[in-house]
């Protein structure tokens, strides 16, 4: 068994951990760096986790565990206008990846309002490539109960918050979370994040449950894609390859590389021969997606 972490610290001998990470058969999901610090998402046999937690107070690092690791999480605003977007979703979308989570930030072109609020054929599309959706609506229950219905044709678990407490049907409800001014940095603000992270886990928690057991898991397909398709790691995207639940997110075009990411060897079989590839919606992007 694998246990997702995160590591916070210097860039100066992370490669140390790094290798450690690599020899005790281990993966690193995704590595960022800041200046003079680095931040890895790393997965580890779960048997040898103190070992990892020695290495991390020998490089004066900070280790903690990573609950979304592996996931790529939308949080889906109804618009980016300042006259429409004042909640923090950007706190929102850094407190999932502080859990380990990939989020990226969608902002409706239709979404303002409850008559004109809907989705797109292509948001639609692109919130459905992600593992879980979080929308995130406003303070008014009537206005919250019409734009629910926009969310019919989202495939994907989804977590709705809104400052009224309702009841609804089918998705995770966070109350008492509408649209504020200003950044969230109060204790009372930090528990309302912490309540939407672990709606977002309990999503991830019952898709991994609908998965199964996964014979080749996406960090391992994730290691041989770069290991053989030398052209990710020249990709100027952040996170060129980004892990989900059932496959990986490759930034590099199909049309270029949808034939040499079919021909990657895994084991003594091929990508294509247990997965789905396919272009994104999003430009430049191939999606491989697990076969269950």
């Amino acid at each position: 068994m694998f246990v997702p972490l995160i590591f916070n610290g210097g860039v100066y001998r992370h490669e140390e951990l790094e290798n450690l990470v690599e020899d005790l058969g281990g993966y690193v999901i995704l590595k960022n760096f800041a200046q003079t610090e680095v931040t890895m998402f790393i997965i580890v046999p779960e048997e040898d986790v103190d070992r990892v937690r020695e290495m991390v107070e020998v490089l004066k690092g900070e280790l903690k565990e990573a609950p979304l690791a592996g996931s790529e999480i939308a949080v889906v605003v109804p618009t980016i206008s300042i006259h429409h977007l004042p909640h923090p979703s950007c706190d929102v979308a850094e407190y999932l990846r502080r859990k380990g989570a990939k989020s990226n930030m969608v902002g409706l072109s239709r979404g303002v309002g409850k008559r004109l609020a809907r989705l797109t054929g292509f948001e639609k599309e692109l919130i459905n490539e992600h593992d879980v959706a979080v929308f995130m609506f406003g303070n008014f229950k009537h206005c919250i109960l019409e734009k629910l219905k926009i969310i019919k044709d989202i495939t994907v678990p989804v977590v709705v918050t809104g400052y009224p407490r309702i009841e609804v049907e089918g998705m995770r409800y966070v109350s008492n979370f509408g649209r504020f001014v200003g950044k969230f940095s109060r204790e009372s603000e930090i528990e309302l994040l912490e309540k939407v992270a672990k709606a977002v886990e309990k999503c991830v928690e019952e898709k991994k449950r609908e998965l199964g057991e996964i014979e080749i898991p996406p960090y391992y397909i994730k290691a041989e894609i770069e290991r053989q398709i030398p052209e990710v790691s020249e990709a100027l995207s952040p996170a060129p390859i980004t892990v989900k639940l059932d496959g990986v997110r490759v930034k590099l075009p199909y049309e270029k590389y949808g034939e040499k990411i079919r021909k990657v060897k895994i084991l003594d079989s091929r990508i294509e021969e247990f997965c789905d590839v396919y272009p994104s919606v999003v430009e430049g992007q191939t999606i491989v997606k697990l076969v269950t």
